[in-house]
């Protein structure tokens, strides 16, 4: 015979709030859907305690409510003990001592907060919001498309929870008015994401096939612990946030990316590379096709041999911009160019490096026209599109199941011609927020914050080099290290350019950023750069490396690299009263001790 199990719900009369009503279900089905089926024979289940979980829920017409009270149901039965609240009646002195929340929330009017969200809005923007180092949490946004600020509230509330501390396990997702299908989803993985996160060691191993998922207790799986991704199968990742960092009137474009990376079963450490596959800019390609006089159509091989049509070989799988030598041998030969030919003759390096910057392949094609290629002779010719790097901005500890990166958009003008830098204004331009972006985790072993937590850290990062001290800082902050940490930051102007200006203020508040020496240079007539900060505060830095300070560098090797490299030799020898050779052979064993360490490109 067939058992069948039993979940009490409590009737609607019963003598309590909606609230009340909606936690005790939760917690009555959680305990009902553990325990043993009515089989005498069964061993008594072994009992496991449950997990607080707060639901706030800010509603204009009542989706939001309603969609509460289904996922304090779910969480029950997930070993959660939720208590569902209204925004409205929520006693916010409450708020600091959240573990774990989740968040639904409408949108009304014209970016609005619903009218009972209203109060928790300006308190969450009030000086008396607390910090909320301690509390995990996702959130559901709840809106109409039609409307220009669609889900904007949500969106608010979402980042306000990042910047006073709280940790984002699941990314937020926007849902539109067919919502059933993005919040069932988003209710599955944010509820995995708590579970993973309140439970040391439990986790549960995930087998991917492609008929089912299916996890080692035969449960269903909320999200992928094994990865199968790599540079040459990398994941998919959803890109979450693309926030131009420089203000108005600066000349630079630099962007913070954020991408989503549950289900990867991927992970980094503060020090790492993400990886990043683009595509080329589409009507950079049509260009190509036109001026090399094709349909787009024709068959070529894309990068693994395998036959496809002109256009997408060129989108996904060749460089279309560097000129590679090959081609410009083969565009020489077929007009018999002069010029050509002398960049190309034996020792002529330096006129063919002269003569390749600021042109691409384009430039070469419309100057040639005569030089006429079939489909596959010209592919032949290029490079393969490689991944770009970049160093990983955001430490996992405090942003999981996330990853970061401050990129530098790369435009100039050269020949006449407007240019791109391929994957740089691929992220900038072409990949639109929620659409997934190729990416793989490159580990960089070699540089990490230091391992012995209470040594100083000294952090050398002008421009995008900032993006891997951003994570280590994150990480000291997350882990608690003692340690002091300076930062030595530059880049053109202070109005404009000062990235993560909220984020390092903050850092210096909370005291995680002991020191913030900065080298803006154009803000005056005399160029300053972070090596001129260096050598004016060089006898206070070569006390920092005598406690065992740690010296770190990201960004440009070609000068930057170099000149802080000479800074650091001239402070070891005016204050540490040394020589040239004892400088040299000082910076030798902070080497050889990895306690100066590089991220240069």
């Amino acid at each position: 015979m067939n058992q069948q199990s039993f979940v009490p719900v409590l009737p609607d009369n019963a003598p309590f709030t909606p609230e009340q009503r909606a936690y005790l279900n939760g917690f009555l089905a959680g305990l009902f859907s553990r325990a043993p089926q009515p089989n005498l024979a069964a061993p008594a289940a072994e009992s496991k305690p449950v997990t607080p979980l707060t639901i706030l829920f800010g509603s204009q017409t009542g989706n939001a409510e309603n969609l509460s009270k289904r996922i304090a149901k779910e969480a029950g039965k997930r070993g959660f003990a939720p208590t569902v609240q209204d925004l409205g009646k929520y006693a916010t002195a409450q708020f600091a001592s959240e573990s774990a929340l989740l968040v639904v929330t409408s949108t009304y009017g014209d970016g609005e907060p619903p009218d009972n969200a209203k109060m928790f809005w300006e308190f969450l923007n009030s000086s008396a919001a607390p910090r909320l180092a301690q509390t995990k949490f996702s959130l559901l946004a709840l809106g109409d498309s039609n409307y220009p600020k669609f889900c904007a509230f949500g969106k608010g509330v979402d980042e306000r929870l990042e910047k006073l501390g709280a940790t984002r396990v699941h990314p937020r997702t926007d849902c539109d008015v067919e919502y059933e299908e993005p919040f069932a989803k988003w209710m599955d993985r944010a509820l995995g994401a708590l579970s993973t996160n309140a439970r040391d060691g439990e986790k549960k191993l995930l087998v991917i096939s492609n008929q089912s998922e299916t996890a080692a207790d035969g449960t269903a799986p909320t999200q992928s612990l094994i990865s199968n991704f790599s540079r040459s199968h990398p994941f998919p990742a959803p890109l979450l946030a693309n926030v131009r960092l420089n203000g108005e009137g600066s000349a630079k474009d630099t962007r913070h990316f954020e991408f989503a990376l549950e289900g990867s079963g991927l992970s980094y450490e503060a020090g790492d590379a993400l990886g990043v596959r683009a595509t080329n800019c589409a009507e950079l390609v049509e260009e190509l096709i036109r001026a090399l006089g094709r349909s787009g159509e024709e068959p070529v091989p894309d990068r693994d041999g395998r036959e496809t049509p002109l256009r997408e070989g060129l989108i996904h799988h060749y460089e279309i911009t560097r000129i590679p030598q090959p081609l410009l041998k083969a565009i020489a030969e077929k007009t018999g160019d002069a010029e050509l030919l002398k960049h190309l003759a034996p020792g002529a390096s330096g006129d063919l490096a002269k003569f390749i910057w600021g042109r691409e392949i384009i430039d070469l094609l419309h100057a040639h026209p005569a030089a006429k290629f079939a489909p596959g002779e010209f592919v032949a010719l290029l490079r393969k599109l490689q991944p770009r790097l970049y160093s990983i901005s955001s430490s996992p500890k405090a942003h999981p199941g996330q990853v970061h990166l401050c990129v530098g958009v790369v435009r100039y003008d050269s020949l006449g011609r407007p240019r791109k830098g391929v994957c740089s204004t691929f992220l900038a331009e072409r990949v639109p927020t929620g659409r997934a972006v190729p990416a793989f985790v490159h580990h960089n072993k070699n540089f990490r914050p230091p391992v012995n937590a209470d040594a100083p850290m000294i952090m050398v990062g002008p421009g995008t080099g900032i993006a891997p001290f951003r994570a280590f800082l994150e990480e000291r902050r997350a882990t608690g290290a003692k340690g002091k940490n300076w930062l030595f930051f530059g880049d053109q102007r202070g109005a404009t350019d000062f990235l993560f200006r909220e984020e390092l203020e903050a850092m210096q508040r909370d005291g995680t950023l002991t020191r913030l020496d900065l080298a803006f240079s154009r803000d005056q007539a005399d160029k300053i750069y972070v090596q001129t900060r260096m050598l004016e505060h060089g006898k206070k830095l070569y006390a920092w490396l005598e406690e065992g300070g740690s010296f770190y560098v990201c960004g440009d090797a070609s000068r930057m690299a170099k000149d802080v490299d000479a800074a650091l030799h001239q402070i070891i020898q005016t204050a540490g009263g040394k020589s040239a050779e004892e400088a040299t052979a000082y910076v030798a064993a902070l080497k050889q001790d990895k306690r100066y360490q590089r991220d240069v490109y």
